[in-house]
């Protein structure tokens, strides 16, 4: 029997915000959209590396991709660039939460100071985005948001107390975000990425070893950013229709998700 529902996703056109899409991952997943048919709204408070993130987007096919310079864990910041993006494009369709940072530092060695700064950037900071861009995203009835967690939300991490902390804070945001826009057309999903071969993990390793740890992974090595930007276009796109306050993990099998 044909599938009569009818489930929306990112269409041809529809604007999307990717956070901390200076490098890495979220220029990845900017690259990705972009190639998707996306207008391609990259936040950073790094300007070059988004400038070149935005002109590589133009080069895929997003001729009107732009940059805004967002500090994540500003709420007035974040109100500015929600404002001028609306108003340049509407309501945009999704939101993808990837702007993060990760100190390493033992619990006695985090003084208050550094430990409010990770909080802020990396579960404040997605709160404030998807509040300043959710009242438009409700108010045109459809949009997608992918928040961005962390294996070590599951497992903690030594000399990261912080970052596991907010990252675990991430994967209750997202469940309770989902519920309760879920009747406004509004799905809500994140994404559990594994080890990527980006400078987070480099900052206290080098490349050979991080290599060497994944090749002990189940499927013999360790990420890449393509592998978490296509996960992030599928819980975007229309297949994902039916998914919401899901964590999915992209890890090679490293960590398996109740």
């Amino acid at each position: 029997m044909a599938d009569k529902v009818a489930r929306d996703g990112l269409r041809h056109g529809d604007a999307v915000v990717v956070t901390g899409a200076a490098q890495g991952i979220g220029r990845a997943i900017a690259l990705r959209l972009a190639r998707d048919g996306a207008r391609v709204a990259a936040w950073d408070i790094r300007g070059d590396g988004a400038e070149e993130t935005i002109r590589l987007c133009r080069a895929e096919g997003a001729p009107d991709a732009r940059f805004d310079r967002v500090d994540v864990g500003d709420e007035a910041s974040v109100a500015a660039a929600a404002e001028a993006v609306c108003a340049a494009w509407g309501a945009p369709y999704g939101l993808v939460n990837d702007a993060g940072i990760y100190p390493r530092a033992a619990v006695l060695d985090t003084d208050l100071a550094l430990w409010e700064r990770v909080i802020r950037i990396n579960l404040t900071g997605q709160f404030l985005c998807a509040r300043a861009l959710g009242r438009a995203m409700i108010a045109a009835g459809r949009g997608a948001i992918v928040n961005t967690a962390s294996g070590r939300a599951l497992t903690g991490a030594a000399r990261g107390a912080a970052y596991a902390a907010s990252k675990g804070g991430v994967l209750s945001f997202t469940k309770s975000l989902a519920l309760d826009w879920a009747r406004h057309g509004i799905r809500v999903n994140c994404i559990i990425p594994g080890v990527i071969e980006t400078a987070m993990p480099l900052g206290d390793t080098t490349v050979d070893e991080l290599r060497e740890r994944g090749s002990r992974y189940p499927m013999g090595r360790i990420g890449e950013v393509d592998d978490i930007a296509g996960v992030v276009a599928f819980l975007l796109g229309a297949d994902a229709g039916y998914m919401t306050g899901q964590a999915v993990a992209v890890n090679g099998g490293e960590i398996f998700v109740p």
